[in-house]
């Protein structure tokens, strides 16, 4: 096991250093032909397929998508956004919310609002509500419609389009060093753990769920050299897997992390922490024995972004305190 582990780490370091070459090739020229207003106009390939022409660099921008606010307060300075989603400003979720609180206006995604402010570039969900986008591209602003990365690759993969697009492609470069960096030195420091010191854990929520294998927490877990003691299971819709107590006791895992947040009331995180260690069913877990039931930031654990490295860090401090300080 352990050997597949050191495989599986050297593999990954190896992919991070071929997509980081990939998206830092040609930064600094890109940058100064941006910079002096050359390359325009400039038409890119949205993830839905589309196209987007930019005729010059951005110079007001509007995100609405949690992992676009993640990278281009990265990117940007603060009078290159047009406006700032309310996404951004929800405590319970945004990592950026300290440099989104000085932005104004603040939005929603409001078609008439938003062709009222008139910004250079709007960044969109993939998911987005298609008729909603089409008005704002049939008003002639700019949509670029995103997918959420799944991966450290995506991730690099996605910073260095939004850098593109913006016309940062040095800071997006400087941004996926930074990146490719903690990666590589969170898996070592994880790889250094000893197998017979290695803890599994499970993201217990309120609706009795877990995420299973090919999600971002699976991700955050394997980052942070834990085991998620349900990536063996089937997942439903979203990678959830379902879980009843029985599972809970029979997967008997070492650490729980439990939500810090659940959407639409403000008590029910701690109402829930309390039900599942006062559980007199759940008291034989070894996480619960132990003293090993951890509430974790919903910020990082719902990131999509370079955050969730701090999400990796975080977990990985939590489950092995004396080799993460």
């Amino acid at each position: 096991m352990k050997n597949c582990s050191t495989r599986l780490v050297l593999t990954v370091l190896c992919m991070l250093c071929a997509a980081f070459a990939v998206s830092a090739a040609g930064a600094m020229e890109e940058q100064a032909a941006a910079d002096a207003g050359e390359g325009y106009p400039m038409t890119f390939i949205d993830d839905l397929e589309t196209e987007v022409t930019l005729h010059a660099r951005p110079e007001s921008v509007i995100s609405l998508t949690s992992f676009s606010d993640e990278v281009l307060f990265e990117l940007l300075p603060d009078e290159a956004f047009a406006a700032v989603s309310t996404i951004a400003l929800n405590k319970a979720y945004s990592n950026v919310l300290d440099r989104a609180s000085r932005i104004e206006p603040v939005i929603e995604f409001n078609v008439e609002q938003i062709i009222s402010i008139y910004p250079d570039l709007v960044i969109a969900a993939n998911w987005s509500e298609a008729p909603k986008v089409e008005q704002l591209r049939k008003a002639g602003i700019p949509v670029y419609q995103i997918d959420t990365p799944f991966d450290i690759e995506g991730i690099i993969e996605a910073v260095s389009v939004l850098g593109d697009l913006t016309g940062r492609t040095e800071e997006a470069a400087e941004l996926n060093r930074n990146i490719e960096m903690r990666a590589q030195d969170l898996m070592q420091r994880a790889a250094a753990v000893p197998e017979n010191e290695r803890v599994s854990a499970i993201d217990y929520n309120s609706w009795a769920t877990a995420n299973g294998f090919g999600t971002t927490w699976d991700l955050v877990l394997s980052l942070a050299g834990i085991d998620n003691a349900v990536s063996h299971m089937e997942t439903g819709d979203f990678g959830q897997v379902p879980l009843s107590k029985e599972v809970v006791i029979d997967l008997d895992p070492d650490i729980l992390f439990l939500p810090s947040y659940v959407w639409g009331d403000d008590d029910a995180a701690d109402a829930f922490y309390r039900q599942v260690v006062g559980d007199p069913a759940l008291s034989g877990v070894k996480a619960l024995r132990e003293e090993r039931v951890y509430v974790f930031p919903e910020k990082l654990k719902n990131s999509y972004s370079h955050f969730l490295l701090d999400a990796a860090e975080t977990a990985a401090r939590m489950a092995y305190p004396g080799y993460f300080e």
